[in-house]
């Protein structure tokens, strides 16, 4: 049975070991973030082991680019399942969590954006299973890799939202 529970100190030694999609210094971050109240970080488990992660940041006037970005909604990040876990659950019971914590918050709704390619199909068919509605067009996202310095992406993305 998958099991999400938020973030904890105690579980970072295997989520940097079970889930090595991202680096160990990324997963420190964000535990940081998690026990700052930046973000709320959750982590599924299946058999004791890490198999999945997200995180949902609560609109904020502190951070103008988040600002801008949520819309006053809270806003997904990176929502993520180890490729051998896919497809039982962990996306769906990971969402299901931050949207419990959206909620409670006051939070109008969820923001998220996704990749437009086939290899975000699945993902897309997830959020509209879950009720978000595509907002359409596509935008270009930029972000900076901060565990490589100098590495820069740019993807083609669109827009998700989830009004409760």
């Amino acid at each position: 049975m998958i099991v999400v529970r938020p973030f904890d100190r105690s579980d970072l030694d295997a989520v940097i070991t079970h889930l090595p999609a991202r680096a160990g210094d990324m997963h420190r971050r964000r535990l940081g973030q998690h026990e700052r109240g930046d973000s709320i970080w959750f982590i599924a488990w299946l058999d004791g082991r890490a198999i999945g992660f997200v995180g949902v940041g609560m609109h904020n006037d502190r951070d103008v680019d988040e600002m801008l970005e949520a819309r006053g909604y809270a806003l997904v990040e990176d929502l993520y399942v180890e490729e051998a876990y896919r497809r039982r659950g962990a996306a769906r019971s990971l969402m299901e969590a931050l949207e419990r914590v959206a909620r409670e918050a006051g939070m109008p709704g969820v923001i998220l954006d996704t990749g437009v390619d086939e290899s975000f199909a699945a993902a897309r068919a997830l959020y509209a299973s879950l009720g978000y509605i595509d907002q359409g067009g596509v935008y270009l996202g930029g972000w900076s890799d901060p565990d490589r310095p100098g590495v820069h992406f740019v993807d083609p993305l669109t827009t998700w939202i989830k009004v409760f």
